[in-house]
């Protein structure tokens, strides 16, 4: 009788504590799917907060070029628009001294136009000089030898005084007239030869201002090409000095932009994760201690089965088989980088190389606690084994369903890549008496 009340009381408070257990694990599915969804967030904008990092960082090293770039494009700037202000200058310096010299050929060519008529009034007395000697020398010729004699003949025929005087007279006066011929001739004949010399210097001078001229006028646009290709690299300068300040603009605003945003969601989402995480901590606290009640239920059971059977009873603890037939760890329980977020956290089970696909089967027999998508984990299985719970996650899809019982070594899924994951594999976890623990310390025991 004793016996069967106190069975009945174990058996009371263990529906009791069953009930507790089922109450705390349902809420503990809730919280963990909410702390699955919280983390993927998290994962999400740690990314975006190493990509904005990275970006900062790239436009961090950049910037010291760009300010470069700008520095120098606003030095070369300057210089090329004071080249352009001192071209300018000798521009005008030269158009000036074209000026000068187009007036002073003009000049030149005007006074040897003036010579050339003078001379030309020269050469007309001198050829209208050579007639009036033409005609004196035809005169001569036609007197001939006996000039003399018919001029003495004329004097001796005059039949007075006063007709030998005029006579006379007349012959001296052609003499004179032919004698002022001459020397009139010689006057304007050496006149011709010395306006002739004063003629070439004037066309030296005239052809000596004509290059001048020319020389002037190739340095005026020398000068002009200069100033134009000093205004050309000033425009080039001028806009490579925006272009880089655009670009040192566009990689302050991103840069700043970017990590600002980046920072703000990353608060945001560690602040769900905690709370999340603090919610999880609580359940699997009383997990704990749930399962703290039954182990000593388990104890007070077995103490009365021993008595029961004269102390010959004994228990027994769950062992572990390896979830896939080869087994290969890939990623070990522990600190590690995370594949995805570049983290460095705790890794909470271990990977076991599985190809997608491959069968995967529970470590120990118990039930099936959950069987569906959680966050990153993808989709999951947990198998509660009395002090143990087991977790394979990843799969592709699901052998079994919730509060299904399986044996050790059963197919419950089959690996693959969902959730948080880079490639097929299988995540196991080991929860022992409501804790994590390394899953290789009880495999194979």
């Amino acid at each position: 009788m004793t016996v069967l009340v106190v069975t009945l009381g174990l058996l009371c408070t263990g529906l009791g504590q069953a009930a507790a257990t089922s109450d705390a694990e349902r809420r503990l599915k809730e919280t963990q799917s909410s702390l699955a969804r919280a983390q993927d967030e998290l994962a999400e904008s740690t990314q975006a907060l190493a990509d904005a990092t990275a970006a900062y960082q790239a436009a961090t090293a950049q910037l010291p070029g760009a300010e470069a770039t700008l520095a120098t494009a606003q030095q070369g700037l300057a210089a090329a628009e004071h080249e352009l202000e001192v071209a300018r200058g000798e521009v005008a310096a030269a158009r000036a001294a074209d000026e000068a010299a187009a007036q002073r050929l003009a000049e030149a060519e005007q006074k040897v136009a003036d010579q050339v008529a003078k001379i030309d009034d020269v050469t007309e007395r001198i050829d209208g000089k050579r007639a009036s000697i033409s005609q004196v020398a035809v005169q001569a010729y036609t007197r001939g030898v006996g000039a003399d004699l018919a001029s003495l003949t004329i004097l001796m025929q005059a039949e007075s005084m006063d007709e030998l005087a005029a006579s006379a007279a007349a012959s001296t006066s052609v003499l004179t007239a032919e004698n002022s011929i001459m020397s009139d001739l010689k006057d304007d004949r050496a006149e011709l030869a010395n306006e002739r010399v004063i003629l070439e210097d004037l066309e030296a001078a005239a052809e000596g201002a004509r290059q001048l001229a020319a020389e002037t006028l190739q340095t005026t646009e020398q000068r002009e090409q200069q100033a134009e290709q000093a205004r050309a690299s000033a425009q080039a300068a001028a806009d490579a000095a925006a272009q880089a300040k655009a670009q040192v603009d566009q990689l302050v605003a991103a840069r700043d932009g970017a990590v600002s945003a980046a920072h703000a969601a990353q608060a945001e989402d560690q602040a769900q994760t905690a709370q999340w995480s603090a919610e999880r901590d609580q359940i699997e606290a009383e997990i704990a201690e749930i399962q703290r009640r039954q182990a000593e239920q388990e104890a007070a059971e077995q103490e009365q089965a021993e008595q029961d059977s004269g102390g010959s009873g004994g228990g027994g603890s769950v062992t572990l088989a390896f979830p896939t037939a080869n087994p290969y760890v890939t990623s070990p329980y522990g600190m590690r980088v995370h594949p995805v977020t570049g983290v460095y956290k705790l890794h909470d089970g271990t990977d076991f190389r599985a190809y997608c696909g491959t069968p995967i089967r529970a470590a120990a027999a118990g039930t099936v606690e959950w069987a569906y998508y959680r966050g990153a984990y993808g989709n999951q299985v947990a198998v509660a084994s009395r002090s143990m719970v087991t977790t394979y996650s990843h799969l592709s899809r699901f052998a079994v369903g919730d509060g299904e019982r399986v044996s050790q070594g059963e197919v419950i899924g089959y690996s693959g890549t969902t959730g948080s994951s880079t490639a097929c594999h299988l995540h196991f976890m080991l929860y022992v008496n409501g804790e994590r623990v390394n899953p290789m310390n009880y495999l194979g025991r």
